[in-house]
């Protein structure tokens, strides 16, 4: 055990002692005052990312169980995901956890030693790019890389793809939530080269302009990304996406693009391959309608794996408590419908009191129609029904 005045002395700043999952590790002092930035740390830890870290190994774990693998955490900070990874999951052969700040490098080996998983989890001290960059030419790539910087994963994706083996999973998150879901258009445009568009179903736009980027990304290296599993929570987006190689294989995946348009007045979703031109008038009532894109319209996850993950989850739920009402949904998510309505939404369009999604749902189907929650906004329904018949059900559950 390594004591708090012998880390601190090696460290050369406060630390505390923490514990997430079965992990014990050391962290800069957390400031007493709620706001603070964790990039304002002398290490970055951001303890409100605990569920982004639970999904991750619980992916890692179900996708490669009964394989071992080498996995590369190339914006590591202090190493948590890493030490998890390796306490928690029995697929990780080699994890080299990277970071390029040497203060991070230090405290990655110290956690590491901590833990007893030195000889598993590799500290390495570059630039995440330089790092990845270098996979290929004399050095094996990764089943497993995972970018998770403070922001936007852009800059990083590119190397990130090169970083990964044939097959290999790539995971990135994205944090800048104000440009992906609209708030922020031009920086959208200017990062991801795709429109965003202010919907009741934003969140699940950012997700696929995110997707789209990666494609596209991928195509340029005659790689093909196609999404695992996806998902929003808090302030951030996580994308899954697995890496063939192909020229074939990388058109195939950007037929999958394309353009969504909204009308606001009739509530009717509209897509358009990414060769065509956005539909820009409702076929309904005429009103002129936004649109955004290029992103991915195809599914966002594979609920089979969510499935195994959330079997993993329910066998540790002392760890994973946090993330088993957002696997339960993402379950039961149909992510091949595009969009989802919140109930509150629909009845202020209606002029009625909302109704519950639940019994929503239910009649939807009964009907014949596709209907699910979503993960994104538990008053949400995603369903392929068209607005009339969502305005029948209204009347008739508020009789």
């Amino acid at each position: 055990m390594i004591e708090l005045e012998e880390a601190k002395r090696r460290l050369g700043y406060e630390v505390e002692l923490r514990e997430e999952g079965k992990a014990k590790i050391y962290i800069p002092k957390l400031p007493s005052e709620k706001g603070y930035a964790p990039t304002s740390l002398p290490v970055f830890f951001n303890p409100v990312s605990k569920p982004n870290r639970d999904i991750t190994i619980l992916f890692l774990a179900a996708y490669y169980e009964g394989r071992r693998t080498r996995i590369c955490e190339a914006l590591a900070g202090s190493g948590v995901r890493s030490i998890r990874i390796a306490k928690e999951t029995d697929v990780a052969e080699e994890i080299i956890a990277n970071d390029i700040s040497a203060k991070a490098y230090e405290l990655i080996k110290l956690n590491a030693e901590l833990n007893g998983v030195e000889k598993i989890v590799k500290a390495s001290n570059l630039d995440a790019n330089e790092l990845l960059s270098m996979c290929g030419r004399g050095r094996p790539r990764y089943d497993y890389v995972d970018i998770d910087p403070a922001g936007s994963p852009v800059k990083f994706l590119e190397n990130g793809f090169r970083g990964c083996g044939r097959g290999a999973i790539l995971g990135a998150t994205a944090t800048d939530m104000s440009a992906l879901a609209g708030a922020k258009a031009e920086s959208c445009m200017r990062k991801y080269d795709a429109k965003p568009m202010r919907t009741p179903f934003s969140k699940e736009l950012a997700l696929r302009i995110l997707l789209g980027f990666m494609v596209r990304t991928a195509a340029r290296l005659g790689l093909a990304s196609t999404p695992v599993l996806s998902f929003q929570k808090d302030h951030y987006i996580r994308v899954f996406v697995k890496v063939e190689r192909g020229i074939n294989i990388a058109k195939d995946r950007l037929k999958k693009l394309g353009w969504i348009s909204y009308c606001p007045n009739c509530m009717k979703i509209y897509t358009a391959e990414r060769a065509e031109t956005p539909i820009v008038y409702c076929d309904e009532c005429g009103l002129k309608m936004d649109h955004a894109g290029p992103l991915w319209l195809e599914s966002l996850t594979d609920g089979e794996i969510v499935s195994k993950m959330l079997v993993k989850a329910r066998d540790d739920p002392e760890i994973y408590y946090d993330v088993l009402k957002i696997l339960d949904a993402l379950r039961r998510e149909n992510t091949k419908i595009i969009g989802y309505f919140p109930v509150n939404i629909l009845a202020k369009k209606l002029k009625r009191s909302p109704v519950k999604p639940a019994e929503l749902i239910q009649k939807l189907r009964e009907l014949g129609y596709a209907a699910t929650i979503t993960h994104i906004d538990p008053s949400g329904v995603k369903t392929n029904a068209p607005f009339k018949v969502i305005e029948e059900l209204f009347e008739e559950l508020k009789r």
